[in-house]
């Protein structure tokens, strides 16, 4: 076969040197002829002869030769490295192939296809067979939820603790990653704890009978999942519109419980720390802004005590809200001690009551609270 190639060498040469679109289609089919009925041996010069051959071939070849090229090499296993890499370049219908089956393609070939072609070209090699852990972290790292989704589902591909990591955060906002990346071999107790908030209760309840989560587990995961989300929309925090949205989704994550207010409150999120105490009471927002700002904490006092907050929890709750009123934040040691007579000398059965009447007529606290103002600023004065 070497003296077969030393042979057609000058032939095929001087047909890829002839630029004519029947010159170059000839010139496909003695490659193709070579490379999938032979068994070659190529020395280092035919090495290079038939690679500048090949560079001749595609430089400036039009569409209906690259597609024959393609086409002429049914067997991907025996398509020439050059070839495939010039192939994988191209456009995304003359490349697809190449990308998701020649094997001839190393893991930098396709890395550098991934870098620097658009979201349909990651898209198909996403596809292949097999995936390197090398070429998994640059899928993912695309950013396109497409590209993870393909690469999360298919189980050829070897994710490293990198690209597990990267899809998870993605997940957190899209539904299509959330079962296949759970479902990966590759998923750990830890990145499933880092998802569980966020998805849906039949994937909680798959995570739990998979890795056997214990209960203080799925608390310190709410909490995490909390401050992550709250840390995304930071800058958001006086924003009515989008603290209700974020409400929303506490809520449909049943997590607006009295053990995350604190948790808000700390987060510096007070509007947010509002609605969630308007939706624990089924008080409107507006009253609860009203008993948040109340100078002397009768009003928190209640809603602590009728939703089941012990002594030191409402401790908590007054200080930390104490920020988010208009005016002196700074809160004198005998408006504590009045908060906390009045936690202390109501029950929670009472407290349930006052709740009902507020929730029944809003003024009602309203028509009390300047009574009880000017009782409080009299003792806190003394």
């Amino acid at each position: 076969m070497i003296s077969t190639i030393k042979d057609t060498l000058p032939t095929m040469m001087a047909l890829a040197r002839d630029h004519s679109e029947l010159s170059r289609i000839q010139l496909v089919g003695m490659l193709a002829d070579i490379f999938l009925h032979s068994d070659i041996h190529l020395s280092l010069r035919e090495e290079e002869q038939l690679n500048e051959l090949i560079d001749l071939l595609m430089f400036n070849s039009t569409p209906l030769v690259r597609t024959l090229v393609v086409k002429s090499f049914v067997d991907l296993n025996r398509m020439p490295h050059r070839i495939a890499t010039n192939l994988a370049k191209d456009t995304i219908d003359i490349a697809r192939p190449i990308l998701v089956s020649c094997p001839t393609l190393a893991d930098a070939d396709l890395i550098h296809v991934v870098e620097n072609k658009g979201g349909d070209h990651a898209l198909a090699v996403a596809e292949r067979a097999q995936i390197s852990e090398a070429v998994a972290d640059a899928l993912v790292t695309t950013g396109d939820v497409r590209v993870m989704q393909a690469v999360a589902e298919n189980l050829g591909a070897h994710l490293g603790l990198r690209a597990m990591d990267i899809v998870s955060d993605a997940a957190r906002y899209s539904v299509d990653l959330r079962k296949p990346l759970l479902s990966r071999p590759e998923m750990n107790t830890s990145v499933a704890m880092k998802l569980y908030w966020w998805v849906e209760q039949d994937l909680r309840r798959y995570t739990l009978k998979r890795f056997g989560i214990s209960a203080g587990q799925i608390d310190q995961a709410l909490a995490s999942t909390i401050a992550a989300f709250l840390d995304d929309h930071a800058y958001e925090r006086s924003n009515d519109a989008v603290m209700e949205q974020v409400a929303i989704w506490m809520e449909e994550h049943q997590a607006v419980t009295p053990q995350v207010l604190p948790q808000v409150l700390r987060m510096g999120h007070f509007r947010l720390f509002n609605m969630l105490l308007a939706r624990l009471t089924s008080l409107p927002l507006s009253l609860i802004d009203t008993i948040t700002e109340e100078f002397g904490g009768r009003g928190l006092a209640s809603l602590c005590r009728a939703i089941g907050i012990d002594k030191s929890g409402f401790v908590s709750l007054f200080l930390l809200s104490r920020g988010g009123r208009p005016g002196e934040q700074i809160v004198h040691p005998r408006e504590l001690s009045y908060a906390l007579a009045t936690f202390d000398r109501m029950s929670p059965a009472i407290a349930k009551d006052l709740l009902h009447s507020w929730s029944v007529n809003p003024e009602f606290f309203s028509k009390h609270q300047e009574e009880a103002v000017l009782e409080e600023r009299a003792q806190y004065q003394a």
